[in-house]
């Protein structure tokens, strides 16, 4: 049996993420979410200069994989890559594109190929999703949803509630009950959510990360836009506190406390470690372990902590080993909730910010949560650190990277 390789991330970027809004457009409302994404790919082989022809595969999550986001994998990849590099599409919900780099990082470990175009896209102006509270009649909604899209097979419905598959907010405040988060604890997550990703910004800690893009701003100006656009640098937790609950009138999530809706893309570029080498390019970070997991649709948002359990179990390190955390808010009860179950020190999670205000463009969320680990572990000089994200219907995702003593190269992700 061949050796297992090492599996390395060397470069990682994405769009700023977008607001998806009815009422106010956000700065890719007009844009495709395959086109923000080629503009990152093209980026990408740029710094790295690579060819794209010695590219073994481009792969691509999205969620919704209808209409103008079909096949998203082959689609961008046609559109940045010459036609002989192969392509694939990948779908597990919010896990999408870190599952792609799962897929990636095993095909290199068993010597299938060498390098990889890995990420995930959505545009949730495009392809809303309906705001589903306590009250919505989820027969009625299903049907008007399904007379375009069609209904999921009933004999689901056997084995899981309805509310379960489709009001991931009613979940959110189902585990907050089931773990005595309170309205305040995810009121002040939220602030800091909000504080650090601003501060971030001003201190240029996504100016690698983020690749400028022309986006319309509220008044209708187009300019390139290189930051995202939900971070709200004003908030107080006095605003905050004043938000009524969004899902039932008795709930504990505001909309501060959620990731709302949003349109972006996030990709990186994998290798194996020899192959990197030969190209002079430092790695950002090695994957130590991955995992994946079912749940209960009923308690999707537990996935990620579940996953993170299981990636630590095959890494053979413990809690307390892990440097930096990043998981994926969702809603500001995914953090609390996993801070609470595994004993993690909160200050290694989510130090600048999350998903609460940088935003969740839900196919390109895997990806951009990893990234932003492996930027933040090099600013650090942190050794371990763990990425974790849930998805609708029960699934759940998590990785483990480490930063290893590399070679001297090129560090294309500070190009």
């Amino acid at each position: 049996m061949a050796e297992i390789r090492d599996a390395v991330m060397v470069d990682y970027a994405r769009t700023p993420f977008g607001v998806a809004s009815r009422k106010n457009p956000g700065f890719f409302a007009d844009k495709r979410a395959d086109d923000l994404a080629a503009v990152v790919v093209e980026e990408l082989i740029k710094r790295t200069r690579i060819d794209p022809a010695s590219i073994d595969e481009i792969i691509m999550g999205a969620v919704y994989q209808g209409g103008e986001q079909s096949s998203p994998g082959r689609g961008i990849g046609l559109m940045t890559c010459p036609v002989e590099v192969a392509a694939l599409s990948v779908d597990r919900a919010c896990c999408s594109s870190m599952t792609g780099a799962h897929i990636a990082c095993m095909a290199i470990q068993l010597g299938l190929g060498d390098i990889f175009i890995v990420g995930g896209i959505e545009s949730h102006s495009h392809f809303p999703a309906p705001l589903i509270t306590a009250d919505t009649d989820l027969v009625a909604l299903a049907e008007e949803i399904g007379s375009s899209r069609g209904l999921p097979n009933a004999r689901i419905f056997e084995k899981v509630d309805l509310n379960a598959v489709v009001s991931m907010g009613l979940i959110a405040e189902k585990l907050a009950a089931m773990y005595d988060i309170s309205r305040e604890e995810q009121d002040q997550w939220a602030l800091r959510s909000n504080l650090r990703a601003a501060a971030a910004q001003r201190e240029g800690k996504f100016k690698h990360e983020i690749v400028p893009i022309e986006g319309k701003l509220p008044d209708g100006t187009v300019k390139l836009v290189d930051y995202d656009q939900g971070v709200r640098p004003d908030s107080t937790i006095e605003k905050i506190r004043s938000l009524p609950p969004l899902y039932k009138p008795d709930g504990t999530i505001c909309a501060a406390s959620t990731s709302g809706e949003n349109d972006g893309a996030a990709v990186a570029v994998l290798m194996s470690k020899e192959k990197a080498k030969e190209l002079g390019l430092v790695p950002m970070v090695t994957v130590r372990a991955m995992a994946w997991v079912g749940v209960d649709p009923a308690i999707m948002g537990y996935g990620a902590t579940v996953a993170s359990r299981k990636a630590l179990e095959r890494a053979g390190l413990s809690v307390d080993d892990v440097d930096l955390w990043e998981t994926n808010e969702a809603f500001a009860t995914l953090p609390l909730l996993q801070i609470k179950e595994m004993g993690i020190d909160p200050e290694k999670m989510n130090v600048n910010g999350g998903a609460c205000c940088i935003g969740h463009p839900t196919g390109a969320s895997g990806m951009r949560v990893l990234g932003t680990l492996a930027y933040e572990m090099n600013r650090r000089g942190a050794r371990y650190g763990l990425a974790a994200i849930c998805g609708a219907w029960g699934a759940g995702a998590a990785t483990v990277v480490v930063r290893e003593d590399y070679w001297e190269g090129r560090r294309a992700f500070l190009s």
